[in-house]
């Protein structure tokens, strides 16, 4: 059944309950009534259903349906949902778009995606101002805020759905439909863009739900942004029963267990920073959780990047009563999931688990052939959720699909009973000496040091191993450790890892988690920084 299907059929057995719950984490004060219930909106999913036909029937009222495309350029919020599934039924496709990008960014994607219209709030608002006259093409713009701030090329998003019925559009949709195209290259470079069809969303709340499990009573916590597919193809998995879905708008410890306790969040979808925020607050004593009844709270669940065995462990001795999962996917694989470690095998810790049903995988060599267990090579998926290709870019959707497999770009490896094994990405693999070093095995290493919080290796230009071992490490608040501590711990790793330099700072993280090794390969890159031979 097709998400807006899924949707639809939610509001008529459930009109009156709560779907979608906004919260917003700043200004929550906990065990504070007040506080708490000022800063919290929901939507009946009666209500949530209405929107989106409100939203579709505008867009089909200005002649916007299939073929054509709009952005949304959104912070969380309780409206981008609605809105999101709104472009959905009107046969047009959604092109959710970074609320971060610069202007150039704006004017790049949505002149590369052809957008017809725009969806915007305040943080981009001075953007799309200083681009009107650039942004020809745009049939519509929709702005959501305050009232008061509306650009006067705009119409705020309530007038617009005042006047439109709350009828479904009956606008009729196929699987093989294009419904959204997500851009997968950050903000530099050429425009990469996965093309998702109706299908493919399909596909999503099918595994999300059965890696899951959830039922009717159970309360989903959203807090990873919405342009992204991971949180919101995790939340899909609520769907087909009903459940409810609270969306914390920012993440600050004390707002997260606030809202768990009072909303009864029973699944957590947990990037590693949140995690290492939590296990951070609870070892200092910032956080105190008496009085805190999480009797509902049933699994965690982590990805988006690497997570190390350490923290799950961590977050095993604070919560043995959770359940913990951990899964791989990425955007070209329609999202997360479809390789999942479940939470009964916890002896594969560090594993990201097995294929899901109807899911393969394969690690393979630079010919194409499949290795051996215990051996590293590139990580190959085939399963229902594949996207259909890269928009306007067939030869790299060709070279990326090649063989009706999709080339993930990671490097993996098996053990003996089938469980894989993420070593690192192709291009972050670091060749120095003639020897290949993958980062996540000395990032593990590193983690297990009890000041450590953080860590990310990476290389840099050396005139005499090509390239040299470097890492960035955070500590923990109030921890006292230095270079040549941290150096001596690593004289456990074989030498050809051995980090060379190693830099006490903030670890860079996206928004979805992953380390930005690039912002820190050009921090550190002078190109004479090893010259001497000792140093090495």
């Amino acid at each position: 059944m097709l998400i807006t299907d899924l949707l639809r059929q939610n509001a008529q057995k459930y009109p009156d309950e709560e779907a979608m719950i906004a919260i917003d984490a700043k200004d929550v004060t906990p065990f504070d009534d007040a506080s708490y219930f000022a800063h919290r909106r929901s939507l009946t999913w009666r209500g949530f259903d209405e929107m989106a036909n409100r939203v579709a029937n505008y867009y089909r009222s200005i002649g916007i349906g299939p073929g054509d495309k709009v952005a949304i350029i959104l912070m969380n919020c309780l409206e981008w949902l609605p809105i999101y599934f709104g472009i959905l039924r009107s046969g047009a496709a959604a092109v959710p778009l970074n609320f971060r990008y610069l202007k150039e960014d704006i004017l790049r994607c949505t002149r590369f995606a052809e957008v017809d219209a725009v969806v915007f709030g305040h943080h981009c608002r001075q953007h799309l101002l200083d681009l009107r006259e650039e942004l020809t093409d745009i049939r519509s713009f929709l702005f959501v805020g305050d009232v008061a701030a509306t650009p006067s090329f705009a119409l705020h998003l309530a007038d617009a759905m005042a006047l439109q019925s709350t009828a479904d559009p009956g606008v009729p949709l196929r699987r093989e439909d294009m419904a959204a195209i997500y851009f997968s290259s950050g903000t530099t470079g050429a425009p990469k863009a996965v093309v998702y069809t109706h299908g493919t969303l399909e596909s999503a709340w099918q595994l999300e739900h059965g890696n899951h499990h959830q039922v009717h009573d159970d309360c989903f916590v959203l807090i990873p942004p919405l342009y992204h597919v991971g949180g919101k193809l995790h939340w899909m998995g609520n769907l087909p029963v009903g459940a409810r879905c609270v969306m914390l708008l920012g993440f600050q410890v004390e707002s997260f267990f606030e809202a768990a306790r009072r909303e009864r969040i029973s699944i957590a979808f947990l990037l590693l920073p949140w995690v290492q925020d939590i296990l951070s607050a609870l070892e200092s004593g910032r956080l105190d959780l008496t009085g805190y009844d999480l009797s509902a709270w049933r699994m965690v669940h982590m990805g988006a990047q690497y997570i190390p065995p350490v923290v799950v462990r961590q977050m095993r001795q604070r919560f043995p009563a959770l359940a913990y999962e951990v899964s791989y996917g990425l955007t070209e694989s329609g999202g997360p999931g479809c390789l999942n470690l479940p939470a009964d095998r916890m002896d594969k810790l560090g594993s990201v688990g097995v294929p899901a049903p109807g899911w393969e995988a394969r690690v393979v060599d630079g010919e194409g052939r499949t290795v051996e267990s215990g051996r590293t090579g590139e990580l190959l998926l085939r399963g229902p959720g594949v996207m259909t290709g890269y928009y306007k870019n067939p030869e790299l959707t060709a070279q990326t699909l090649r063989g009706g497999w999709l080339h993930t770009g990671d490097v993996a490896r098996t053990d003996e009973d089938g469980f894989f094994y993420i070593v690192g990405r192709i291009k972050d693999i670091i060749i120095s000496g003639g020897e290949n070093v993958y980062p996540v095995q000395i990032e593990n290493h590193l983690r297990r040091h009890p000041a450590v919080q953080d860590a990310a290796v990476f290389g840099i230009c050396d005139r005499r191993l090509g390239e040299a071992v470097v890492a960035q490490v955070e500590l923990k608040d109030g921890a006292a450790c230095t270079e040549e501590e941290l150096t001596r711990f690593c004289m456990d790793l074989p030498r050809f890892q051995r980090p060379k330099r190693i830099f006490l700072g903030q670890v860079p993280r996206n928004p979805t988690g992953k380390i930005d090794k690039k912002a820190l390969r050009s921090r550190y890159s002078p190109q004479n920084l090893f010259t001497d031979p000792e140093n090495v």
